[in-house]
């Protein structure tokens, strides 16, 4: 029974005292950045909670360690943690405590790179904290949203929110949510960076970065003035990362340094393994790759057994490039594979997380129906624990079949069919409504039958690998590439002119042309056919492939080996 419904006792009220004294001093740890410290406190708040059935305690100490889990890389931990806290809430009208803790569990999907589960908590944040009537919270849940669409490439779209959050968080004039804001303004604004350099678009890429150093030196003056070790840190490894890409690396080096020694003092691991990997890209950017290969070499160690994320998918990209600079092609391919492979491990692993969370909300489900069954006639015990059961035998049968069925191509590591029939209606769906510039290309490996019947299937498919490694070094994170079935691939780029889409498949194709085919096999050659299909309005899926398939034909009959272009078509009225 709740002790709300008990008189209790001098011992249980000063052990409920205590529980609240220890949720108060976890909260003013975590404030100063010393998270070991303030997990140990939380986590005894808990227990003691849990034995005193102290409602309001207990959902303190598992929102306090949601937000601890996740800033020291643990998201899955803090997922599983904010599960319970939600059952906890369930049926309270704590809608700010509903907000904030479904805000900082969608920053673990994404985290997780469950982008999905992570917008529909956003979605469920942001009602909760209009129906609070907290512009705290819903800037929390703008900043949320804005590094989902962030991470996915839909930077006009983060753009829009951050602003709104900016707004809000200069006018509530907290220290907390204007270093959020500003601090993930700047990380997106890098990705802009990242993903305008890799298409060649070198003023987009100038003014991106250029935003970002002004967030991030803004959010470390705030964070400075905040006393909160890991936020000040963390801006002087942002900032020190933003300077060394833009060339300055002596005063990059010098606040990368501040920022390691700060994360080590203070026990933030991935932090400091963060400022090593950084470090290190701007080495090799440098072209001093014999002083960044060490660096990563020992830091991918560290990371290796503590992380698994994409900090160590990180490394290995920078030794990749690193030891191909060199002119070292064994090391360097050798850290090429072992990032595929981790690529595809952790799409593995993604999905086996969905699993596991899926079980867990399921067995935090079955504690609380439990405990009110407990309360009900017998008659109602039975009906409902028929009702579990049937309900638990669903969600494991859904659990074992999402563990089965990757969305990702088991030869190449790319997207599969299953991954376009999911993605591609929502993506033109949102270009559609939102008005983004969408491109959509259908490829196609010239007379690869003959390369078969030739050479051989075995080289077949290592010829279907090395295009699916070409498409993934000349398209951006956010494009969408998948294989469709046999020879063929997708491609949807996204927010790109329509000139930019015609370049960008232009020089795949060149890219395709000049690859070393002779190292796979003597006399191997290959060249693909590309239509595509620009300016894309329709939300039609079907509709799209076909307009694309279309121009494939036409560069087919043409002579093969080129680009088809065909203009997209508008909705049907």
């Amino acid at each position: 029974m709740s002790p709300s419904l008990l008189e209790p006792s001098p011992q249980t009220l000063t052990a409920a005292i205590d529980a609240d004294a220890l949720v108060r001093e976890a909260t003013e740890a975590f404030e100063r950045g010393e998270h070991a410290r303030a997990i140990l406190i939380a986590t005894r708040a808990e227990t003691l909670a849990h034995e005193l059935d102290d409602r309001t305690a207990l959902i303190q100490a598992l929102r306090l360690l949601v937000a601890l889990y996740s800033r020291e890389g643990q998201p899955e931990l803090a997922i599983v943690v904010g599960q319970e806290a939600l059952q906890w809430l369930r049926g309270t009208d704590d809608d700010t405590g509903r907000a904030d803790l479904l805000c900082n569990i969608a920053a673990c999907f994404l985290e997780l790179g469950l982008n999905e589960d992570a917008l529909s908590h956003i979605s469920e944040g942001m009602a909760a904290a209009r129906k609070a009537d907290d512009p705290r919270l819903l800037c929390q849940a703008y900043n949320r949203i804005g590094m989902a669409n962030g991470q996915l490439g839909q930077f006009d779209e983060a753009k829009r929110f951050f602003d709104d959050a900016l707004v809000i968080a200069r006018e509530l004039q907290s220290a907390e949510e204007l270093y959020r804001t500003l601090n993930n303004f700047g990380v997106v604004a890098a990705l802009s960076f990242d993903a305008s350099r890799e298409r060649g678009d070198a003023i987009c890429a100038a003014k991106s970065i250029a935003h970002a150093r002004s967030f991030a030196e803004e959010a470390l003056r705030v964070a400075q003035g905040s006393g909160n070790t890991y936020r000040e840190a963390t801006c002087l490894s942002n900032l020190g990362r933003y300077l060394g890409v833009s060339g300055e690396i002596g005063p990059a080096f010098e606040l990368l340094d501040d920022a390691y020694t700060m994360a080590t003092r203070h026990g933030h691991k991935a932090l400091a393994l963060t400022c090593d990997s950084q470090r290190a890209e701007i080495l090799v950017a440098a072209g001093r790759h014999h002083q960044a290969i060490p660096i990563l070499l020992v830091s991918l160690e560290r990371a290796e057994s503590l992380f698994s994320n994409r900090l160590v998918l990180d490394m290995r990209l920078q030794l990749y490039k690193a030891y191909k600079a060199r002119g070292s092609m064994a090391d360097a391919l050798a850290q090429h594979e072992q990032y595929h492979a981790l690529v595809k491990a952790q799409l593995e692993h993604r999905s086996n997380t969905q699993s596991r969370l899926l079980l867990n909300r399921l067995e935090l489900d079955q504690a609380r129906f439990g405990a009110e069954r407990a309360q009900l006639e017998a008659n109602v015990q039975r009906v409902r624990a028929e009702r579990m059961e049937a309900h638990k035998e669903r969600l494991e049968q859904e659990a074992v079949e999402l563990g089965r069925n990757l969305l990702a191509d088991a030869l190449t590591g790319l997207g599969n069919r299953r991954q376009i029939d999911r993605g591609l209606p929502p993506l033109l769906l949102h270009a559609a409504s939102s008005g983004i510039t969408l491109s959509i290309a259908v490829l196609d490996i010239d007379h690869f039958k003959k390369v078969n019947d030739r050479f051989g299937h075995p080289v077949g498919d290592a010829v279907l690998k090395a295009l699916a490694d070409i498409l993934r070094n000349t398209l951006r994170a956010g494009d969408m590439i998948a294989r469709m079935g046999g020879e063929e691939f997708l491609i949807a780029l996204v927010d790109t002119p329509s000139q930019y889409a015609r370049e960008t498949c232009e020089r795949l194709r060149i890219a395709v042309e000049h690859y070393a085919w002779d190292d796979l096999a003597v006399g191997l050659q290959v060249t693909i056919s590309i239509g595509l299909c620009t300016q894309v309005t329709s939300s039609d899926a079907g509709e799209i492939l076909t307009r694309a398939d279309a121009a494939l034909y036409k560069a087919k009959h043409a002579g093969r080996n080129q680009v088809a272009e065909i203009a997209g078509v508008l909705p049907k009225i």
